[in-house]
């Protein structure tokens, strides 16, 4: 309560201030890298007052995961679909959503200097956690842009041995000329949580015991573990092209450069760790085996990767007669692996080399596409290919516009080297699997002004690589489909509106790859503006999935895997929530598992790992603008 009245003075003081000074949205520029070649795609700044209440990185990632219960611990979607692709080091994939680096990047051009303040805090008294982010950009000359982020999370959960604290900051900035530009992004990531097995016993949060505290509930086991990523991108692009005259009225013309060939070079490095450590090594059934004779465990991996990708690029323009791009690329990648061996550190270097090429019209509305295939031809990835494309288009109907988009790949990946080999204190493994051939094709039918969009996707997946019963990875020898329709549609009456998002899947080997049935997220809530200036957004939204054998999650190897003995779901999760806007100011107050105040149930994310009991969350964001 002493948070909210601060934070609720706060609020006031800044209303005041930013009632004052008009914000200069219009004057900001954003965009993201979407690959390799330093390709940008533009998206909207962060300033939509509505649902800032699920900002964290936990509710943004999907809406279902399976988690270990606390913002900041290893995470994984429970929809197929929204998993990013496996890494070469197995290790970052539960981290993924916490992680700053390029595919995460935001890069700004900006009139005047720009500056957020956004904190996030909540749960039990004594057990709050805290989430602070700070951004600076600002324009050096019209076309050079540079800036910092700050990320800060520190959570110690509300169940014991779960606390997490995370650092990730980065140093970005962009160059636009006219036939020279460049994009720099300098990102480090620490992530560090402890590790407790889950709880003892479930029927502590199905049956609770009046009096005990979740931080007084028992839980398996003592670890930490401690995950880093430090990343260094450099794209650099030189043009050629021609002056191309546009008529803007009658006697007004204007010259517009056209950029017709573009030369790239991009750079990347990747410095990737992880570490387990258990001060004592003590005999439990949740570990079968101990391999090394010491007292402790202290498990260390890592991965080094540098690439640098050369590629031409002839634009659309360059046709008269057929409207279509061409790129050509190659990339050499080299990997350094360092991994725990008979309680000795071993490194071995790994090199590939990859040509590829694209196809593409991105020019116009009507019809779009782009086609992309690469090979490997040389090296550990030998072998290796991806096909993919994706078309799209708008098309009128009656009043409405249609969008309408296709996607499909055919891929054939060699697993990571560390599902090949791997040796630790309590897990080992050596295996020979075979690649992983994926075949993917999938659309969109989507109307923006109704609010509606479904998307339908399915996957075939041969020679399927996933961690067992025993938490040992494994190889299923035959076919698995993957089907899933994901079905967005939002209602709004007066000042009411209700979001709604349902995504049915389907599993052909749900003892290989299991996945919920149904998973469904709805939003109610009332928006208004009030005294002109104030944006107010009252509102409850519930998350749900059907029950199914949740996969659970292996302390000492960082993945999730295959359990048959417990079901997780048919468990509602109800917040209650107030937002509200002013100009540069965001502030919201949610009381989090509202419904657990009245039933009682097992809210689990996954076995033995509940998510947090009832709770209040509040927040402000805060914009600068000078």
């Amino acid at each position: 309560m002493k948070k909210v009245v601060i934070c609720f003075l706060f609020l006031v003081e800044i209303i005041f201030v930013s009632a004052q000074v008009p914000p200069n949205y219009r004057f900001v520029k954003t965009w993201r890298i979407i690959d390799r070649f330093g390709v940008v795609d533009s998206i909207p700044v962060d300033t939509v007052p509505l649902n800032y209440q699920i900002s964290n990185p936990i509710d943004r990632f999907s809406i279902a995961n399976s988690y270990n219960g606390n913002l900041g611990s290893p995470i994984q979607s429970k929809l197929y679909f929204d998993r990013p692709a496996s890494s070469d080091f197995i290790f970052t994939n539960a981290y993924y959503p916490y992680l700053i680096n390029i595919n995460h990047a935001t890069f700004y051009n900006t009139k005047t200097p720009l500056s957020n303040l956004d904190y996030n805090t909540g749960g039990s008294q004594y057990r709050d956690e805290d989430h602070v982010k700070f951004l600076f950009t600002a324009n050096i000359k019209k076309n050079f842009n540079i800036g910092t982020t700050l990320d800060y999370t520190y959570a110690p959960g509300e169940y014991s041995n779960q606390a997490t604290q995370r650092f990730s900051g980065s140093l970005f900035g962009s160059y636009q000329g006219k036939h020279y530009s460049a994009t720099a992004l300098f990102a480090t990531n620490d992530l560090s949580n402890y590790e407790n097995g889950g709880i003892v016993k479930s029927t502590d949060i199905t049956f609770p015991i009046a009096g005990v505290l979740p931080i007084d509930i028992p839980t398996n086991i003592t670890g930490y573990s401690n995950f880093k990523q430090n990343q260094i991108f450099y794209n650099q692009q030189y043009s050629i092209g021609f002056e191309k005259q546009i008529k803007t009225s009658k006697d007004s013309v204007k010259t517009e450069y056209v950029p017709v060939t573009r030369f790239a070079h991009t750079l990347k490095y990747d410095d990737v760790r992880k570490r387990y450590f258990e001060e004592q090594v003590v005999s439990t059934p949740f570990y079968v085996n101990t391999y090394l004779p010491f007292s402790f465990t202290n498990d260390s991996s890592a991965i080094q990767t540098l690439s640098n990708t050369f590629s031409v690029s002839m634009a659309e323009e360059f046709n008269k007669w057929m409207k279509f791009g061409l790129t050509a690329f190659i990339e050499n990648e080299i990997q350094k692996y360092t991994f725990n061996k008979d309680s000795l550190v071993n490194s071995m270097f790994q090199s590939t080399t990859k040509v590829g090429g694209i196809l593409s019209k991105q020019h116009g509305q009507r019809f779009t596409y782009k086609v992309l295939g690469e090979l490997s031809f040389l090296g550990y990835k030998a072998g290796d290919f991806k096909l993919e494309g994706n078309v799209g288009g708008f098309f009128k109907l009656w009043k409405d516009t249609i969008s309408l988009t296709a996607n499909g790949f055919v891929r054939s990946d060699k697993p990571s080297y560390f599902l090949q080999q791997y040796q630790s204190n309590h897990f080992r493994w050596e295996n020979d699997f075979a690649s992983v051939y994926r075949t993917h094709l999938g659309g969109t039918f989507s109307i923006p002004t109704r609010s509606f969009s479904l998307n339908v996707s399915v996957e075939n997946i041969t020679q399927y690589i996933y961690f067992d019963t025993d938490a040992l990875p494994a190889q299923f020898s035959g076919n698995i489909q993957v089907f899933a329709a994901n079905l967005k549609q939002d209602f709004h009456v007066g000042k009411f509106a209700l979001e709604n998002n349902v995504v049915y899947q389907l599993s052909s080997h749900p003892g290989i790859l299991p996945l919920p049935d149904f998973t469904l997220y709805h939003n109610l809530y009332y928006n208004d503006l009030w005294f002109k200036v104030l944006t107010i957004q009252l509102g409850v939204n519930l998350r749900y999935h059907t029950a199914y054998y949740a996969p659970t999650y292996m302390p000492a190897t960082g993945q999730f895997y295959n359990q048959t003995t417990t079901k997780i779901g048919n468990y509602p999760a109800l917040n209650a929530y107030i937002n509200l806007h002013l100009k540069r100011t965001r502030f919201f107050v949610e009381y989090y598992h509202v419904n657990n105040l009245f039933m009682n149930g097992a809210y689990f994310s996954m076995p033995n790992y509940p998510i947090d009991p009832a709770n209040v969350k509040l927040g402000v964001s805060w914009n600068f603008y000078d």
